[in-house]
């Protein structure tokens, strides 16, 4: 059983599209005492849902089974969607507590950062009412960039081909959009989420990453000293190895760590390839040639 501390303590989710920055964002906040946010654990689409599907599955089998069998009149009726809810939000923040490895005690915040997450929000809030949303924007041109060179890369390893980036930017920028459209869609709901953009963590690391703990616990003793420490222990330097932002490595999944990258790497005629619809979400963004 989940303590009434852990219901008590804040949980949170990193939505955004897949070569965001979130990991970086992960890894800042997580270097703040008290704060854990662990990484990936695709609680809702390799978890959630497949049980879901199991739980109707096993619904509609007892209601024969109480039909054929017992004639109208069995012992076990369905499982009510209240009580699959509590059971997956007591797993879920068990397995985030035991992996913190901490104290639960320490634990001030408590999140996850899967991508997939951003196409499910209204479930995880209302599995977790409390929760909070940091969404980690970025510039969809330079998003399609990085997960074009990290499927490249990953393909090299297993000695296949793919098609070219100018090829393969329209579908990688749609992918952004429709995550972006995704989180837009839960915020026009009306649940509250936080923007963070890529671009303003690269400028002011300090104030972007400070707007997200104030977003996070509102009432925090954080200091500025902290809040510095965590972006020194994760600035792109230190995570690449000694690498200056801008300096490639095409091995590494922290390839360049700019932004604007885009404009030295797609050749000019792909954004007249890209989907109207994605276009003009990037304009209403402010990423604009």
């Amino acid at each position: 059983m989940v303590s009434s501390f852990q219901l008590n303590m804040q949980v949170f989710f990193i939505v955004g599209a897949q070569k965001s920055g979130s990991s970086w964002l992960q890894k800042s906040l997580n270097s703040i005492e008290g704060i854990h946010c662990l990484g990936e654990g695709h609680f809702i689409d390799k978890l959630l849902m497949p049980m879901a599907q199991s739980l109707h599955e096993y619904n509609k089998m007892m209601q024969v089974v109480e039909q054929r069998v017992y004639e109208g009149k069995g012992f076990y009726g369905p499982v009510p969607d209240q009580e699959f809810m509590m059971t997956m939000r007591n797993w879920i923040l068990s397995m985030m507590v035991r992996n913190a490895k901490v104290p639960q005690n320490s634990i001030l915040a408590i999140g996850d950062k899967t991508p997939a997450n951003s196409f499910h929000i209204p479930t995880l809030k209302k599995l977790f009412p409390r929760c909070r949303f940091i969404h980690l924007l970025r510039d969809g041109r330079d998003v399609a960039v990085s997960a074009y060179r990290h499927r490249n890369r990953i393909q090299a390893e297993t000695g296949q081909t793919g098609t070219s980036l100018d090829d393969a930017a329209p579908q990688l920028l749609a992918t952004w959009a429709g995550c972006t459209r995704a989180i837009r869609k839960a915020e026009m709901a009306g649940i509250p989420i936080h923007t963070m953009r890529y671009e303003a963590m690269l400028d002011n690391s300090a104030a972007s990453l400070r707007g997200c703990v104030n977003h996070l616990l509102p009432q925090n003793s954080i200091s500025d000293q902290q809040i510095l420490a965590a972006i020194d222990a994760n600035s792109f330097q230190v995570l690449s190895g000694g690498r200056a932002a801008g300096t490639i490595n095409e091995n590494s999944n922290l390839r360049r760590g700019q932004a604007g990258s885009w404009k030295d790497e797609f050749s000019p005629a792909v954004a007249e390839q890209f989907n109207p619809e994605d276009r003009e979400l990037l304009e209403s963004l402010g990423y604009t040639a």
